[in-house]
């Protein structure tokens, strides 16, 4: 016969003498703790399973932490989710221009585009051509570049103010990092200005 749980179970198992009033309700408190234990068990091996509605939003840090995609600063639980759910076409696709661009879209910063520049210097003085350098661009209105922009000599100790903060910075750092080509090499951000200059944050 089918039971529902532990305390139905021992209730059926136990002798006469033990199914009275107060030998229920003791057999009835051992059930418990063995229900509470399968309970446990139960969601413990379903919090995982991020499809399933019992899935609560506390497990994705963990499986983000596992599959090496944390939740970004401007993305909400329900997208994380999404994101881990198709993290195998994720990697699938990893070391692709289209990745890069895809978790930037999804950090929150949409519109981004990858440009090369190999008449530039390499990160350390290399003599141009350095074929493989490249540069993540960020359309206007992602970055301001604050209100002392060209007002002072760069390197000349002057803290300069932006609206981008350095968590920001961080996590966009490390998206390009983490999904870029091995063979790339990641030389920086410029943000796009209505009037001006780009401003350009370096990856080193």
């Amino acid at each position: 016969m089918a039971v529902a749980n532990w305390r139905e179970y021992l209730a059926g198992l136990v002798p006469q003498f033990l199914r009275g009033y107060w030998g229920s309700r003791f057999v009835g408190v051992i059930g418990l703790m063995a229900d509470s234990v399968a309970t446990g068990a139960a969601e413990a091996l379903r919090v995982s399973w991020l499809l399933e509605s019992t899935s609560p939003d506390d497990a994705l840090p963990l499986d983000g932490s596992e599959k090496r995609m944390p939740r970004y600063p401007l993305e909400t639980a329900a997208s994380h989710r999404a994101r881990l759910v198709d993290a195998w076409n994720a990697y699938e696709h990893a070391g692709l221009e289209s990745a890069i661009l895809s978790q930037l879209t999804a950090a929150g910063y949409p519109g981004c585009t990858i440009e090369f520049d190999s008449a530039r210097e390499g990160p350390h003085g290399e003599a141009a051509p350095y074929l493989s350098q490249f540069w993540v661009r960020f359309p206007v209105g992602v970055c301001s570049p604050g209100s002392n922009w060209d007002s002072f000599n760069w390197d000349d100790g002057t803290a300069w103010d932006t609206s981008l903060s350095f968590a920001a910075v961080s996590t966009l750092r490390s998206i390009v990092n983490h999904w870029k080509p091995a063979d790339w090499c990641f030389r920086g951000m410029l943000f796009a200005q209505a009037v001006g200059d780009d401003f350009e944050v370096d990856n080193f």
